[in-house]
């Protein structure tokens, strides 16, 4: 959700004002965007930094990794040394373990502060028991689908005891913007039925006297016999949260009675999250708070249940909570599952169970794979049988839609079910010297042109798919400098567990000379830097051939450039003309704001004169055909005679 801002022209500190209190409000967007513009007047570094935290905060990893990198490469000085780990933590989110790995172990060898250091090696810890962490084979997890998920977050799945899902839902099919005519867009509960089939039905809102107007309503749970709801219900504050309590409701016939907060365990505190369960022999209540007395953020706790009387709150302890946040706590059969930032993990918040023995908690364990992903994933949850259940996650999908433009911000809900027939496929990728780690394996099923898994392994080498019964597979193995390849299989007549074991050995390209040389007056093209059809604005695929010229001229330190942009023929003539100049001009725009001194780049708009194919006036021609002159390319006009250009940086053309 974003604040709407009052367009005016503003003074510098205005800016710095209105970005830090949008901040302080959550408005990541809004703080981003006048951030960004007070770092276009005073080209401080520090609100680079803030925007690339904001960027992180919003779960935009990517933007972020891009963000931390630029700053690093700048810091001569080094007086951004913490940047690292964020920028390691960047890279981990995205699952790109062998780059964060580098990373933090550079970060840990340079910093003076022991408890960045200590987080670091937490991180790192982490991603070195990828080894170790159990695979899950038998875990199928899928996208549970848009009648229950939208491109908003969801959160907080519960089956209750008729096999309707209950979960939490901002139900928002783009971002909120809070200008006074937004409606009610609280977190509201919704259920659904389940069909026959195994579908759920389009999600039903709860009535008013649950989904309370101005509140946001979530963390549903309920009682094993199903008499009690339970659930928070918090009072949002801008786009934050003035505080939250814990609700009951019971059920009576076929209705839920208005609710009532429990006391005590509501006070000038935030509690969320509960869950009925037991501990020595008796009922408790668990939930999450950061109540005083916590190791830090939300920790665990129970309360014992005695008829209508819930007990005092009791800490679980620092053998489960951290001084990061615990979350989502579930109990079944003597274990607790919940999800935590604080425990080694593959990602953000991992998913973790511990065993009550009787007497304490057992350290906990990672859930490992298909269960964790190098994102954000909580509330696990089994149904009483144990063969299926749900989880939260705000990790990538074929079917996740994004919320302005980025497809990791929002939680989602992903079904589990246990296989009782496991096939699997076990893929060993090397190359002729033996295992060969950064591979990429592509799995799909005959017929279809959509892969049904994808998997990147940055730490090792080898592979597994849940596969099919019956069906017919190919799988494409690619890795950079390498010949791909693919394999074919089929499943057909396994009637008990078995495993497909495939190894790929990938043969070298040649190594080519990776630099092109350019003189002076000789164009190069940005082949990435495209339009939209009567449009100046840079799309997002720009920014990689626009950073690499930025390095080019920070490199080349005198070199003076004439940046021209070049339109296709539609239109008028001297319209295209105006096109092309303010489209040079946004490109020089970027640079600039990235620091390169505008004296240094001379912008020229060429239009429809310089057309790459035959797609001049009146030719027929796609879109694709015409989108390739709508362009931009540099040459230099002073300073050095030639510059050295690496091809895998910049795909030019002669």
């Amino acid at each position: 959700m974003v604040s709407a801002q009052p367009v005016t022209s503003s003074t510098y500190e205005s800016m710095i004002e209105t970005a830090e209190m949008a901040a302080s409000n959550f408005d990541y967007e809004n703080a981003i965007e006048w951030f960004d513009k007070a770092y276009k007047e005073s080209k401080d570094p520090y609100l680079q930094v803030a925007i690339a935290d904001l960027n992180m905060l919003k779960r935009d990893y990517l933007k972020a990794e891009r963000g931390y990198e630029r700053i690093l490469k700048r810091d001569k000085t080094e007086e951004f040394t913490d940047v690292k780990l964020d920028y390691a933590r960047a890279l981990k989110y995205q699952g790109k373990y062998k780059l964060a790995l580098d990373a933090l172990n550079e970060f840990i060898s340079i910093t003076d502060s022991d408890s960045l250091r200590n987080e670091a090696k937490l991180d790192l810890r982490g991603i070195i028991g990828l080894e170790k962490y159990p695979e899950n084979i038998e875990a199928a997890i899928s996208f549970a689908g848009e009648n229950i998920n939208s491109p908003s977050a969801e959160s907080s799945p519960a089956l209750y005891t008729d096999g309707t899902l209950y979960f939490s839902s901002l139900n928002a099919k783009s971002t909120i913007t809070l200008d006074g005519e937004e409606g009610e867009y609280h977190a509201k509960l919704y259920n659904s039925a389940r069909s026959p089939q195994g579908d759920y039905s389009k999600a039903t809102a709860l009535d008013e006297a649950i989904n309370r107007v101005d509140f946001h309503t979530g963390g549903v749970s309920f009682s094993a016999d199903g008499s009690r709801m339970y659930f928070t219900r918090a009072k949002p504050l801008n786009n934050g949260l003035q505080g939250s309590e814990i609700f009951l409701s019971k059920r009576v016939g076929d209705l839920w009675t208005v609710p009532y907060p429990i006391e005590s365990l509501n006070n000038e505190f935030r509690s969320r999250h509960p869950f009925e369960g037991e501990l020595f022999g008796g009922k408790v209540l668990y939930f999450v708070s950061d109540m005083p007395g916590g190791l830090g953020g939300y920790d665990i706790y129970y309360s014992s249940i005695k008829g209508e009387e819930y007990g005092i709150p009791v800490n679980l302890g620092p053998v489960v909570n951290t001084p990061k946040n615990e979350e989502s706590p579930f109990f079944k059969e003597g274990t607790l599952y919940f999800s935590s930032a604080g425990h080694p993990g593959m990602g953000g918040m991992d998913n973790f169970y511990t065993v009550w023995n009787g007497t304490k908690w057992e350290e906990p364990s990672n859930m490992g794979y298909n269960y964790n992903t190098s994102y954000d994933d909580i509330f696990l949850r089994f149904n009483n049988s144990g063969n299926a259940g749900f989880l939260v996650s705000n990790r990538t999908h074929k079917d996740k839609k994004k919320l302005g433009g980025n497809d990791t911000c929002c939680d989602d809900i992903y079904l589990i079910q246990i296989r009782d027939l496991v096939i699997d496929l076990q893929t060993l990728v090397n190359n002729e010297k033996g295992p060969l780690e950064g591979a990429t394996v592509e799995l799909f099923e005959s017929g279809t042109k959509i892969p049904v898994d994808s998997k990147t392994n940055f730490t090792a080498n080898n592979f597994s798919f849940l596969l099919d019964a019956d069906k017919t597979y190919k799988a494409y193995i690619n890795r950079e400098g390498y010949y791909p390849d693919s394999i074919s299989f089929n499943t057909n007549g396994i009637f008990d567990d078995y495993t497909v074991k495939k190894t790929v050995i990938l043969k070298p390209k040649p190594i080519e000379n990776d630099v092109e040389t350019y003189a002076i007056n000789e164009p190069i093209r940005l082949n990435n830097i495209y339009y939209d059809l009567d449009d100046d604005k840079i799309l997002p695929a720009a920014e990689k051939d626009l950073t690499y010229l930025q390095e080019l001229m920070e490199q080349y330190a005198d070199m003076v450039i004439e940046l021209s942009s070049h339109t296709d023929s539609r239109g008028l003539s001297p319209y295209n003309q105006k096109l092309s100049q303010r489209r040079a001009e946004s490109a020089k725009r970027w640079l600039v704001s990235e620091g390169i001194n505008t004296d240094r780049i001379k912008t020229v708009g060429y239009g429809e004169k310089v057309l790459l194919n035959k797609c001049k006036d009146g030719a027929k021609c796609s879109e694709e055909e015409h989108q390739l002159n709508r362009r931009t390319e540099f040459k230099i006009i002073a300073g050095p005679q030639t510059i050295e250009v690496k091809k895998s940086r910049l795909k030019t053309e002669k």
